[in-house]
């Protein structure tokens, strides 16, 4: 083959990996660099063609990509995470001159003392390696092998080889920063949720919030509508909370808070069950999928779980612990309501049963149908 047509031969391989790799899904990035080696080492008649990539301080480069002639022998698995301060003449070559030229390994200088021993373990007779850089970064090297024979590496070769490192390099940089972008998304959605979660919490009892609750109560309408269920709500007011703030101090009156709400919070274990926070020491809940007994039972626990806490409270005319009134509405949604209406009306409802448990006493619970 004349110089003429292996150049047209080289310039036709050149063009059909540069577009391989630029047509290339970032999932195929690796497998891209596997055809691209072996297509330059088979064309280049090399023993070995590779890849190197540094770590991000240069301190440690991995063989990350090998092709071998059928002949000889691979040695991708015994070069990883190699320290560059163990070949320092080889990594100041690519370094400072992006390139190292080895034509007989006999004639390295005496600096190059690992080097050589080096090549010579692997059985290398002549090397070439060419420096993958971009953006100004030194990303690793790519690199060529002779083991059955020395090689003069011509100008042309170092060349060809600098085109395909350039190709590789660009390619590498890419699957970087798509990957320091799916990094970032990953990062910023991790971020967003847990904003959303603060957004939606209490930050107080740790319970749900209002907000939350205004989001959570359109939901289980809507499918307690689909479903043709009776949807429960109700609302919680801790009795006498202001006499216990004043006696006990806010400190106590907050951790009084808190153990009402895990109190309640554990009472309420089904995934249709929700209850969050409504303002000061008045708690709400919804109860999906039940019927009016249920619906009591559930009010008789939440009543109890929190009368458990044995909460002293010697400023209540009610009982010497801490206690809640609850007030409930059941209500089974139809298709046709008016969502907002409905969620006032059920408010107002089980606000005017708050009203009535709170007027026969208090400690107790009253449901309105």
């Amino acid at each position: 083959m004349d110089l003429k047509t292996e150049q047209i031969s080289f310039d036709q391989l050149i063009s059909e990996l540069s577009t391989r790799l630029i047509n290339s899904e970032p999932a195929e990035t690796y497998e891209c660099i596997e055809e691209v080696i072996a297509a330059i080492g088979d064309y280049a008649d090399a023993d070995r063609c590779y890849v190197f990539e540094f770590n991000d301080s240069t301190e440690h480069m991995t063989n990350t990509h090998e092709w071998v002639r059928a002949d000889q022998q691979a040695h991708i698995i015994d070069l990883q995470a190699i320290e560059t301060k163990d070949f320092p003449w080889f990594f100041g070559q690519i370094k400072t001159h992006h390139k190292c030229i080895v034509d007989n390994i006999d004639f390295l200088p005496p600096e190059a003392t690992a080097e050589k021993a080096e090549f010579a373990r692997e059985q290398i007779k002549s090397v070439i390696c060419v420096a993958l850089v971009a953006n100004q970064h030194l990303l690793g090297f790519v690199g060529c092998d002779m083991v059955r024979q020395e090689r003069q590496w011509t100008p042309e070769e170092i060349r060809r080889l600098r085109l395909v490192a350039d190709m590789i390099a660009n390619t590498l940089e890419r699957q970087r920063t798509y990957s320091e972008l799916i990094h970032t998304q990953r990062a910023l959605e991790k971020a967003n949720r847990m904003l959303q979660a603060q957004v939606a919490q209490d930050g107080l009892t740790g319970i749900a919030n209002r907000r939350a609750f205004d989001e959570r109560i359109n939901n289980e309408i809507q499918r307690a509508s689909r479903h043709k269920t009776p949807l429960a709500l109700l609302i919680i007011d801790i009795d006498h909370f202001k006499p216990y703030n004043d006696y006990y101090g806010h400190l106590q009156g907050d951790q009084a808070l808190k153990s009402v709400a895990d109190a309640m919070f554990d009472q309420l274990q089904r995934s249709t069950d929700f209850i969050a926070r409504y303002g000061g020491e008045e708690f709400i809940a919804v109860i999906s999928a039940t019927n009016k007994e249920k619906t009591k039972e559930s009010m008789n626990q939440l009543l109890e779980a929190v009368r458990s806490l044995d909460l002293e409270h010697e400023r209540s005319d009610v009982a010497p612990y801490l206690t809640v009134s609850i007030g409930g509405y059941i209500h089974s949604p139809r298709a046709d309501e008016d969502t907002e209406k409905l969620i006032t009306r059920m408010i107002s409802k089980a606000d005017s049963a708050l009203y009535r448990a709170k007027s026969d006493g208090r400690n107790r619970a009253y449901l309105d149908t």
